[in-house]
């Protein structure tokens, strides 16, 4: 499918909303107006986030229609499903730091999410001061430069593919080198945060790499995290940039006082949200199998 998106110009009100909201930068301001950085297209993957948070419904992206595909979401959280269809993925925050109690709050409802095993074997960070976060943001643009270098040397993407193996290896090369091939340049000199995307703070989930099915255990526990934090009235998202550029760069363990015998599994950005969004996207499982 060819990508496409358009702007209808008697509809936009030039907020720049869309702007700011896209993960990969799509939208740019060109003589006030907003526009499609046809330099950028190909990194569209339709996740919606600019045609929800549109309040004039200015914007269409290939593949997703307002009626089809989205839904009016609920004026305010007052039951478990309202929570749920409500959660959106948020990379754009306001510069006000989190709160540390509700920091804490977050990190109590890790507690509750259930063991494949017991006992909890899930260790986590919390970095509560965006300094910090700036600091490591040039030895992960490092470790990404050093990936997509390394990619070219057939010896080399070798090794990278067997050490990855076949999944994380197709990511790879299907969306984190067409990703920093166009952004690194911007994140070299500053003028974009393509992985912490600017949070206020970062929760780090590590564990032993010998104890029983940790992984596991931590994406059940993120899950929770995510949705205490939105029922607080924050933003989140899940970031898989980060975990490997800590665990392949030890000054980083070393900053985040990671333990060596500890993997970082898994890491969530926070802050409170930037824009509102005016609707969500209903996405379908592949499939559905009743027997």
């Amino acid at each position: 499918m060819k990508k496409e998106i358009t702007i209808d110009s008697t509809l936009c009100k030039k907020c720049k909303v869309c702007v700011e909201i896209c993960p990969n930068g799509i939208f740019r301001m060109v003589n006030s107006l907003t526009s499609v950085n046809s330099e950028r297209i190909e990194l569209c993957f339709s996740c919606g986030q600019c045609m929800a948070a549109c309040s004039e419904k200015a914007i269409q992206v290939f593949g997703l229609d307002y009626n089809k595909d989205f839904y009016d979401l609920p004026e305010t959280i007052n039951s478990f499903n309202a929570l749920i269809v409500s959660r959106r993925s948020v990379r754009a925050f306001k510069d006000i730091p989190v709160p540390k109690d509700m920091l804490e709050q977050i990190v109590d409802s890790l507690s509750y999410a259930p063991p494949s095993f017991p006992p909890l074997k899930i260790e986590i960070v919390v970095v509560q001061d965006k300094q910090l976060i700036n600091k490591s943001l040039p030895y992960m643009i490092n470790m990404y430069d050093s990936l997509l270098k390394g990619l070219k040397n057939p010896l080399v993407k070798f090794i990278i593919r067997r050490k990855a193996g076949p999944e994380k290896f197709r990511m790879i090369q299907n969306h984190i080198v067409p990703m920093f091939t166009i952004k690194l340049p911007f994140m070299k000199n500053g003028t974009e945060d393509a992985i912490a995307r600017n949070a206020q703070a970062m929760i780090l989930f590590h564990a032993d790499k010998q104890s029983d099915n940790h992984k596991a255990d931590i994406f059940i526990a993120l899950g929770y995290g995510l949705l205490r934090a939105h029922s607080l009235g924050l933003g989140a998202t899940a970031i898989d940039l980060i975990p490997p550029a800590i665990e392949r760069t030890p000054y980083l363990k070393q900053l985040f006082q990671i333990p060596k015998e500890n993997e970082v599994v898994a890491s969530m950005i926070l802050g409170y949200p930037k824009h509102k969004y005016k609707r969500a996207i209903h996405r379908q499982l592949k499939s559905i199998t009743w027997i």
